[in-house]
């Protein structure tokens, strides 16, 4: 994907985010990995426990690239709204493919550069259940 193409795609919005109740399911900790791994480093994101509260961490710091991405111009229009757990999952490979684009193009690598730093600690502590 380019960065043209990801600056034209953003995926679709659900009708509402429900804030999550369950553990992941095995097939949505691999797509919460992906994200993850999308967002730090693949090596990181296959140490930590994708649990629910990590799913929401990764919410908020989709939410977070995706409005800043916005402030750049390379996105129309960010989420109105914080990503659930059903978005990252159906999404998952647009959202990893996304971030891999914006994180390799020097005016926009800021965006995601930054949301990793902020939720680094953050992130580590979910996925120890702290």
């Amino acid at each position: 994907m380019s960065t043209a193409q990801a600056a034209q795609h953003r995926p679709g919005a659900p009708a509402a985010v429900q804030p999550l109740q369950a553990e992941p399911t095995a097939e949505e900790q691999e797509r919460l990995r992906e994200i993850a791994g999308a967002i730090w480093t693949p090596q990181l994101a296959a140490g930590w426990n994708m649990n629910a509260e990590v799913a929401n961490v990764l919410s908020e710091a989709t939410e977070r690239i995706l409005t800043c991405s916005e402030a750049f111009a390379l996105v129309p229009r960010p989420a109105p709204w914080m990503p659930g757990l059903s978005y990252l999952v159906k999404y998952w490979k647009n959202l990893k493919d996304y971030f891999l684009v914006v994180k390799d193009n020097r005016t926009y690598r800021a965006c995601v550069v930054s949301t990793a730093a902020y939720y680094r600690s953050i992130i580590e502590m979910a996925s120890a259940g702290i």
